[in-house]
């Protein structure tokens, strides 16, 4: 019977290929995963040798797929090669590396862009479809006059309006996921890896078969600094254009929406948004719950353990075996995971809470990670009625004439989520 709390340490496995190169059927030494909340998936892909034709025909923008799992769960990566690199060192084999960036890699177009009387969900849902991600948003009440482009790419126009609006914003494979932080997290509680520390005096590589989790270590405290965001009470203020009257608005983080643990604290400071314009109060409300939101998860920690696919930015661990300190959920923020062809699998992770203490449970958040999958139907049809992707594909099947005629302008062939 398998248990969610062990692991076979030489269980993984992995495979990489190119769509327009299919005859690449050589396995890497090792890929190296950079995921992180907020940011582009980066991937490093190191080679013993490959041949010069290969890496000739590798430009930036060629479609790239990795596939990989352990005895537990798989995940898949899309995305596009930008860069081949040489190392030159002492050691008994050459090394090719290729680096490549995720199906979000489009997203650092821009241009001049204007959008008028448009929330922020639905320019979301606009910039999705332009670069032909698959828009899992939510939608949101504040209507902002006018929303410009200019100077910004996609990725950092999406990125402000997800602070602006108190939301999370992901792209998950050739999903673009625009949530409020409580949905983000709902979402992916269907499957929650269990990482557990068990016998301390005991090596955890004595065996293949052992605990997930190798080493952790949570900051505990009423206001920790160095963070995107701190904890602290906001004020948004603004006057009335029409009847001159003030507009002032406060909220707190432990205030605003479902709270992940059981015992959380008032923060100690306030903080007032200057720089945010506000012109009504039901937006004025709406910006300093958006600050608070984002000032949630402030309480920091750092991991080590066996690697999980589903380990990655927005979604829930349960750390087990540690103390009262740091057992219960926590929130990825940030995931290294480092696989080898020998079927080691490892993850170095930082992680979010918001508090101490027991879960705490609601409608769709368990008390505890369960060792059965479910599917949260009625969130996904919040969420996007048309469903999730049955697959994805590339936007254009134009064929090569020949391998120097790949990359990103030359065959604009994109990953594309049906």
């Amino acid at each position: 019977m398998l248990r969610e709390e062990l692991q076979n340490r030489l269980s993984s496995s992995f495979t990489v290929s190119y769509p327009d190169f299919p005859s690449i059927t050589v396995l890497p030494r090792s890929i190296t995963i950079h995921q992180e909340m907020g940011k582009h998936d980066i991937v490093e892909i190191r080679y013993r040798t490959l041949t010069s034709g290969i890496y000739k025909g590798i430009k930036t923008g060629v479609p790239v797929k990795i596939s990989w799992k352990n005895v537990k769960a798989s995940g898949t990566f899309w995305g596009y090669t930008t860069t081949v690199s040489f190392p030159t060192k002492y050691q008994q084999y050459d090394e090719v590396k290729v680096m490549c960036v995720g199906a979000s890699y489009p997203l650092k177009d821009g241009g001049y862009k204007i959008w008028n009387n448009k929330t922020a969900s639905e320019i979301a849902i606009d910039i999705a479809k332009k670069t032909k991600l698959k828009p899992m948003v939510t939608s949101h009440p504040t209507r902002f006059t006018q929303q410009s482009l200019n100077g910004k790419s996609y990725w950092e126009k999406l990125n402000e309006l997800a602070e602006q609006i108190g939301y999370g914003i992901q792209v998950s494979g050739t999903e673009l996921h625009f949530h409020p932080i409580d949905k983000m997290i709902d979402q992916f509680m269907t499957t929650i890896p269990i990482m557990a520390f068990k016998d301390p005096l005991t090596s955890p590589s004595n065996s293949f078969n052992s605990p997930t989790l190798d080493a952790f270590e949570p900051k505990i405290g009423d206001y920790i600094e160095g963070g995107q965001y701190n904890r602290t009470t906001n004020t948004v203020s603004g006057v009335d254009p029409i009847t001159g009257k003030l507009i002032s608005e406060k909220t707190s983080p432990n205030k605003v929406g479902k709270s992940l643990r059981k015992n959380t604290k008032d923060p100690l400071f306030v903080s007032n948004k200057t720089t945010t314009v506000v012109n009504s109060a039901a937006m004025a409300r709406s910006l300093s719950g958006a600050a608070s939101h984002l000032g949630r998860l402030t309480i920091p920690a750092t991991g080590i353990g066996q690697g999980d696919p589903r380990i990655a930015p927005w979604r829930t661990i349960e750390v087990r075996g540690v103390g009262s300190h740091g057992d219960g959920f926590w929130i990825i923020k940030k995931v290294q995971h480092y696989l080898h062809a020998d079927g080691r699998y490892q993850v170095e992770f930082s992680c979010l809470a918001d508090g101490v203490g027991q879960n705490k449970a609601s409608a769709f958040r368990p008390a505890g990670a369960d060792a059965i999958p479910y599917k949260n139907i009625a969130n996904d049809m919040v969420t996007n009625p048309q469903g999730r992707p049955k697959s994805t594909k590339l936007s254009a099947k134009s064929p090569l004439v020949s391998q120097g005629s790949a990359g990103y302008k030359v065959s604009p062939r994109r990953w594309k989520g049906n």
